[in-house]
């Protein structure tokens, strides 16, 4: 079970991290271009910028993915059910817990 200060260190620690993505996403979705087929700027350019531009979509992917699992992480908290693990509902370790705050299963569960 978590103590109480355990949770606050939590929870301070889950907002700011998705507060950092919230920003970071922001920032993202308006210096987002897509590449234009009749600008000059060779054949191989163009397909190099066209895959960086996949894995920029893709990282804004896992971040909107990881904002809502704060998100919820955030409201489990405020309705007493955070920390126990999704698949056995045991404690999750502390440390697990402080390493990414939105996590769902213990270690064991994950491991098995």
């Amino acid at each position: 079970m978590l103590e109480t200060d355990d949770l606050i260190d939590l929870e301070i620690s889950a907002g700011e991290e998705l507060a950092r993505l919230e920003a970071e996403q922001q920032t993202d979705a308006s210096s987002r271009e897509a590449v234009s087929p009749d600008k000059a700027i060779g054949r191989l350019s163009r397909l190099d910028a066209m895959q960086m531009q996949e894995v920029a979509k893709e990282a804004g992917r896992q971040r909107e993915m990881r904002i809502h699992r704060l998100r919820e992480a955030l409201r489990k908290m405020d309705l007493g059910e955070y920390g126990l693990c999704t698949a056995c509902g045991d404690w999750i370790e502390l440390e697990r817990l402080k390493a990414r705050p939105e996590i769902l299963q213990c270690g064991r569960c994950v491991i098995e």
